[in-house]
């Protein structure tokens, strides 16, 4: 039975790097996949009498699940924050960057801005930008 659980726990290593790939590249997932390793070792230490992994495991489980809790409660406030529009965006900027401009200045730094916001805007979604002639 013992070779059974080296080729198991072996493999598991492997299930844990993917993890923590997909937790590097800020996937929720990964947090998941390493939730699943540590109930496996859970179940080797139980399986085994050895009761300091079994320990360890559960920590590591129980620090993984709030990760976990923490990363998609984030993503559904992301999600629901409204967007600003570009134009509330161009007055900011122009409030913060120039306060001692008149109200006339101002109109026309947002104005400005605002063409720089939607141009920016429309070519962030073009694969490559053209050179302005």
């Amino acid at each position: 039975m013992n070779d059974y659980w080296n080729y198991l726990l072996g493999g598991l290593d492997i299930v844990g790097l993917v993890a923590l790939r997909a937790v590097g590249q800020k996937k929720a997932v990964g947090w998941l996949w390493a939730m699943l390793t540590q109930a496996v070792w859970i179940v080797y230490s139980i399986a085994t009498f050895q009761w300091g992994f079994l320990a360890v495991a559960v920590i590591k489980l129980a620090v993984y699940s709030w990760n976990w809790v923490s990363w998609v409660r984030s993503d559904k406030a992301e999600a629901q924050k409204p967007e600003i529009p570009l134009w509330d965006q161009a007055e900011e900027l122009v409030r913060n960057n120039c306060p001692n401009a008149s109200i006339v200045d101002r109109a026309k730094y947002t104005e400005v801005i605002f063409r720089l916001l939607t141009t920016a805007d429309v070519l962030h979604g073009q694969e490559k930008a053209k050179p302005i002639t």
